[in-house]
């Protein structure tokens, strides 16, 4: 039991103080535009508002969860773009919190009539707090006597905080079937430990790539436009890296408007952690894209590592809403890795 507990609070107390510190991942990526690139702000010319939530390992004691909230907007007839995010993940062991609000701006480039490249950048406020007064170290515990100590020798008890300021940068280029992106985040690798020595978190990479299939047209839309339903199908992959933490998300999903599905994969099954491959994940999703711009999407994570059994998987839920002149997209060049409804 004491090892047990030593373990995971020298977990917890590496994630702390940066020693593995990693950016909560949203299943969703395509979902969460904002959080996976500043240069996604005001991709689609419309405004955005909308809403992630990630509920990982619910039958484990370390539950994490995060959340974000988001909106973005494109000023019509200019090539800037503005958003506002707000992220907020917490582990349930030591009461970890991290929270952070940033502020975006991007800027198009129309190539030509069928290309599109965008600048974004994120101006970043966080806050990284946490509570260990209820952890329970190994020094703690009298076996002898079957005593536990109220306190402990080790200096993380109490309540800790750290706040501070960042920077990323990204870019996205784009038609109406091929998109390739580029992210990075922690810029200016702020120190966030509660130590006493400098801890800086290490810079987040993310490279993201898609291509759009258009299958043969569906029913017409029941408007004047006479325009059809979408039939599509997707194939995307993002690729992470900070630090010494690397990992590959890739699936694909079919559009049958006013619904999708799809599965996924988590992980890189030709690396390897000492003995243990680095497979995650399978997920699966389903959602439906309503015609007043209503964007609802359910994921579920299969855990297919060591942990699968035990885990519970994960949970993902993302909503979103579009709100605005829908007709001058037709004139554009459509991003084609987010859900709108033409027509």
């Amino acid at each position: 039991m004491g090892k047990r507990v030593l373990l995971l609070s020298f977990l917890w107390f590496s994630l702390l103080t940066g020693l593995r510190a990693q950016d909560a991942q949203l299943t969703q990526f395509y979902n969460a535009p904002l959080y996976i690139n500043p240069a996604f702000t005001g991709s689609i010319e419309l405004s955005r508002v909308g809403f992630n939530q990630r509920i990982q390992w619910p039958t484990l004691a370390q539950t994490v969860e995060t959340s974000s909230a988001y909106y973005d907007n494109h000023f019509a007839n200019t090539p800037h773009g503005i958003g506002l995010i707000a992220v907020r993940t917490r582990e349930s062991v030591a009461k970890l919190r991290y929270t952070y609000l940033g502020a975006q701006y991007s800027s198009r480039l129309e190539l030509n009539d069928s290309w599109v490249f965008q600048l974004g950048t994120e101006v970043r406020w966080f806050q990284k707090d946490a509570d260990f007064e209820e952890l329970l170290f190994s020094d703690q515990i009298d076996l002898a006597a079957g005593t536990i100590a109220p306190t402990s020798a080790e200096f993380i008890q109490g309540q800790y905080q750290k706040s501070g300021f960042d920077l990323a940068v990204g870019g996205v280029l784009f038609s109406n079937s091929l998109w390739i992106g580029l992210s990075v985040f922690h810029l200016l690798e702020p120190d966030d430990s509660f130590a006493g020595e400098e801890s800086n978190i290490p810079r987040f990479f993310s490279l993201h790539a898609g291509q759009k299939f258009y299958l043969k047209k569906g029913r017409r839309r029941n408007t004047l436009s006479y325009s059809f339903q979408e039939r599509s199908i997707s194939f995307a992959a993002n690729y992470k890296s900070q630090g010494p933490f690397s990992q590959l998300d890739v699936g694909m999903q079919t559009y049958l408007e006013p619904f999708y599905a799809g599965v996924w994969y988590r992980g890189i099954p030709i690396q390897s952690v000492g003995s243990i491959n680095k497979s995650e994940s399978v997920i699966i999703l389903a959602g439906v894209q309503l015609r007043e711009g209503v964007n609802i999407g359910y994921s579920y994570d299969i855990t297919v590592s060591e942990l699968r059994g035990a885990s519970g998987g994960s949970h993902e839920i993302s909503i979103s809403l579009l709100f605005g002149d829908i007709r001058r997209l037709r004139k554009h060049v459509k991003l084609p890795c987010f859900y709108v409804p033409y027509g």
